[in-house]
């Protein structure tokens, strides 16, 4: 008998929930991390939403939701709690809402939605005082880009007008760092790039989408102007025979005139699948066309990967779980069962190869076992399938949607 998409989260949560290591009122996990295969790291994890102990609570909070498990609400209090503590080594410098304190205060507030908890609502406020636009860097992961996302959100839900200011704040510091020539705006968000960079998690991708989320709500012009300069960049670099767009990270030769290449990334932090997301996002705000046949050539190039899965990772950052958000994403927009499909399909080869078979899920460290945490470990797996089982009431972490 086939595991249900909601009874898979559960299983994973346990695991989760088993797995945790107690001090007191606190709790964290261990994870393997490492980018050499002989050389994986177990260590404890770090505070941060992307592979840090408030990501974990994040997926617990909402699980315990979903099931009404006591144990899971406990266990997510606990790491909330750790990751509370710790909060003296992260405002020395990390702000981004994937790798810093914007991503924290996002998780306590959804804790407070969640459960009701006006203490968790108190300490998302506190900690978003602190995301000072002249202290972060760029991108979504880990700058001003992820930062809006979180404002907005705390925005919808508190109404203070702190918080849009500061989104305003980091929004402008976005137009004044944006790198213009004729082909577009660009931004310069990592060390040693051959280029600015395309794609969602740390290109121009993602830094639109928080534009486009600032001028929703503030109707300024400027924000929907640079958006759509940064738009343009990535449209001049398309490559139409295969829907796709250039991940310059990752040079693939020199063409005749001597020119670096560069191969196509297939995944939420670069390629189709983040790109798809900012353009369906797009769509919904601007209601251009544009935007919506450049997001139908991402589902198509993503839905590709879905015919043959492999044993590549489930993760949400870097593999198959990340990748079916935009065809579950677009399915909810577009209204389209057929993308739907595509995205349970995903979910249950998964519980077939996995689950099922109880052989460890792949995770998103190359070479490496499973690890707990959200964007490339079991809690983001977890999450996915919480999406398949209701996607209204879990609503997406790839991309942060303030209404």
């Amino acid at each position: 008998m086939s595991l249900t998409f909601l009874e898979t989260a559960d299983r994973i949560g346990a695991r989760l929930c088993r797995d945790a290591i107690w001090a007191g009122q606190r709790c964290n996990w261990l994870g393997g991390y490492g980018d050499d295969p002989s050389a994986i790291v177990h260590c404890a994890l770090d505070h941060y939403l992307y592979q840090g102990s408030s990501g974990i609570a994040l997926f617990l909070f909402q699980l315990g939701a979903a099931t009404g498990e006591k144990v899971f609400r406990i266990t997510a209090e606990g790491a909330l709690r750790r990751t509370l503590s710790k909060l003296g080594d992260v405002r020395a410098w990390r702000l981004g809402f994937y790798d810093g304190l914007a991503g924290i205060a996002y998780v306590a507030a959804r804790a407070a939605e969640i459960t009701g908890d006006e203490a968790h609502a108190s300490e998302a406020l506190r900690l978003a005082h602190e995301l000072d636009a002249d202290r972060a860097r760029i991108d979504v992961i880990n700058g001003s880009a992820g930062v809006i996302a979180a404002l907005l959100y705390l925005h919808r839900l508190r109404r203070g007008d702190f918080l849009l200011e500061l989104a305003i704040r980091h929004g402008q510091r976005l137009v004044d760092r944006a790198n213009r020539s004729d082909a577009g705006w660009s931004w310069t968000t990592a060390d040693r790039q051959s280029r600015d960079l395309t794609g969602f998690a740390h290109g121009a991708a993602g830094i639109a989408w928080a534009l486009l989320e600032l001028f929703q709500i503030t109707q300024e012009e400027k924000f929907r102007c640079a958006a759509a300069e940064a738009f343009r960049y990535e449209q001049s670099v398309y490559r139409s025979e295969e829907e796709n767009w250039p991940d310059f990270r990752r040079p693939s030769g020199v063409d005749p005139d001597g020119n670096a290449t560069f191969e196509c990334a297939l995944a939420w932090c670069h390629g189709a699948p983040g790109i798809g997301l900012s353009r369906l996002r797009a769509w919904q705000i601007l209601g251009q066309e544009i935007h919506r046949g450049e997001a139908l050539a991402a589902i198509r190039t993503t839905s590709k990967s879905v015919g043959d899965l492999g044993e590549g990772s489930y993760s949400l950052c870097h593999g198959h779980a990340g990748n079916a958000e935009l065809l579950l994403y677009a399915g909810q927009v577009l209204e389209d069962r057929e993308y739907l499909s595509l995205a349970e399909k995903v979910g249950e080869t998964g519980i077939e190869k996995y689950e099922k078979e109880k052989v460890p899920w792949p995770c998103g460290v190359p070479g490496g076992d499973e690890t707990p945490d959200l964007m490339i470990g079991l809690a983001g797996i977890g999450y996915f399938y919480l999406r398949l089982h209701d996607a209204l009431a879990s609503p997406p972490i790839l991309i942060v949607v303030p209404e």
